[in-house]
């Protein structure tokens, strides 16, 4: 079984965003580029993986989002933001689902993903947000590596791969609500399906990102 790390463009591992939503209406655009840090060898230059995402308000305190996964993959989430929108401090669960296919690359290696995460945050000022969020992501991996007949493989225990997920980091915004992220991300593997051949490595990430604006903060409390 091979120990892989990440792969490199559209990770969708980083978080890159606060507790608060998107007001309701409102579309927010997200773009980050990563450091990534593992014990694997890098070929010349370490990766340096690229975020994409788009979420929209649905209501004023849920909305939903896709991005770029894995390079050639989607995926999506939906975020509840569980206090008044007004409040300082937000808090917020979400869930999402997506898939990744290498038709070429990889053996023709498919991915289905489903994270789930909580996260906290608070406004310390108008411009000034940390966040910090929990959560777990499970990946079922298709087709990793070609089967040798003659050998007998381990069984699937259906649980597939599951990463812990930890993200810290703040976003300062401008009252148009354009913001600079900047955030540090640690993916540790928790669970591991013997039967796909394959195999995650803990992940360091440290992040970079900008979005667009969606109204200014609103901090009555």
């Amino acid at each position: 079984m091979g120990s892989v790390s990440i792969l490199l463009t559209g990770c969708g591992l980083a978080s890159l965003q606060t507790a608060r939503t998107v007001p309701r209406g409102e579309t927010q655009t997200t773009v980050a580029v990563s450091y990534l840090r593992n014990d694997q060898p890098y070929f010349i230059i370490p990766p340096l993986p690229i975020d994409f995402m788009v979420r929209h308000g649905a209501t004023d305190q849920i909305d939903f989002g896709g991005r770029v996964f894995l390079g050639l993959g989607i995926l999506g989430d939906v975020k509840w933001n569980l206090l008044p929108r007004d409040r300082r401090t937000a808090l917020a669960v979400s869930v999402g689902a997506g898939g990744a296919a290498y038709p070429g690359s990889y053996k023709g290696t498919e991915i289905i993903h489903v994270p789930v995460g909580v996260t906290a945050s608070h406004a310390v000022t108008s411009w000034f947000t940390p966040y910090a969020s929990i959560g777990y992501g499970a990946y079922w991996i298709f087709n990793y590596a070609d089967r040798d007949p003659t050998i007998t493989y381990a069984a699937r225990t259906g649980t597939g791969d599951g990463l812990l997920m930890a993200h810290l980091g703040i976003e300062l915004s401008r009252a148009s609500g354009r913001a600079l992220l900047l955030e540090y991300t640690y993916a540790r593997p928790v669970v591991d399906d013997p039967g796909d051949q394959f195999s995650f490595t803990t992940n360091h990430f440290f992040s970079i990102g900008f979005h667009s604006g969606d109204g200014p903060p609103l901090l009555s409390r």
